[in-house]
This record gives structure tokens, sequence and C-alpha cells, in this order.
């Protein structure tokens, strides 16, 4: 349990023992909640018996409440550092990564932007996975992945489900 509950002079004094962890759990809770709210308001389609637009994040909120509830509940038991000044430059990079694939989806939008990605992030995550393996291989198979994994999500979403994906301004420029 997160907490402790102490009895001092007839009155229960609950003292929290991680308070990382409590704080985490409240935001976490409060944001699922903040989903929840917003998502309510989306319409449902015209089909009967199909949730609409709502049922994903609904779905991702309650999973994101239950995470929290349970850090709540289970705190890590020691506090340690939350990262370590290596984590956070890999974490800092990756993010800067998912920028900029953001702007190569409005530049140059799904097609084009969608294969990189898989490439930049596999080629990226290679060093963790393949450590012993050679600079050619890893982007080799980063290569093989992005393009492969770029003409499945292609295949599926815009060939199978038939979605309008991001054309990227640069295409609508040339048009």
């Amino acid at each position: 349990m997160t907490w402790r509950v102490k009895k001092r002079q007839g009155r229960n004094e609950v003292k929290i023992k991680n308070k990382k962890d409590f704080g985490l759990g409240v935001v976490s809770i409060l944001i699922a909640a903040f989903i929840t709210y917003m998502s309510v308001g989306l319409r449902a389609t015209g089909y009967e018996g199909d949730p609409g637009p709502k049922m994903f994040p609904i779905m991702g909120a309650l999973l994101m409440a239950v995470c929290g509830i349970l850090v709540i509940i289970n705190p890590e038991k020691d506090e340690k550092k939350f990262l370590t000044a290596t984590q956070w430059k890999s974490a800092g990079i990756m993010f800067l990564v998912y920028i900029l694939i953001a702007v190569m989806l409005f530049l140059f939008g799904f097609a084009v932007a969608v294969p990189i990605m898989l490439f930049v992030v596999t080629f990226m995550l290679s060093k963790l996975s393949l450590k012993e393996a050679s600079l050619k291989k890893r982007i080799i198979n980063s290569l093989i992945f992005g393009a492969v994994g770029g003409a499945v999500m292609y295949l599926a979403y815009v060939v199978g489900l038939g979605a309008k994906m991001p054309t990227g301004w640069i295409w609508t420029l040339v048009k």
C-alpha cells in the first residue's frame, strides 16, 4: 500500500511512502478522466452497434486509469534515480525523431514518412537489440523492416481500410 495509517491521539494520520509514484498515479487518473470526458462528446456513426470514434480513446483512458491505480496501490519499494544522463539523452533524441516524423508527415505525407520513420526508429533501437551486429547489417535490417513495414501499413490502411492518410504539403504544391 502506498500509505500507512498512524494513530496519534485518537486521530488517523496518513503517511505516503513514495510521493513520486503517488503523484504519477494521481496525474494518470486525472489525464484518463480528461480523455474520457473529451471522448464522450464524440458523435457516433450512423451504423447500428458501431461504437464510433470514441471507443479507442476510452479504452486507452481506462487502461491508463488502471495503471495509475496500480502505481498508487503498489509503488516502487526503493526510490532510485528516474533516468541517468545517458537515458535522458536517448529519450531526448527519440523525442526529436518523433517531432521530425510529424514534420515529415506534414510535408511529404504518409507514404514517404512512414517507411523513413520505421527505418530511423528501427536503426536507433537496433543498437540495443543487435549489439554484436555490424553497422552494415543493422542498416540492411532496418532498411528491409522500413520498406516492408511501410508497404504493409500502406496496404492495410489505404488499400484495405480505405483510410484517407495525409498526402503531404509538398505533393499538393506539385499537383
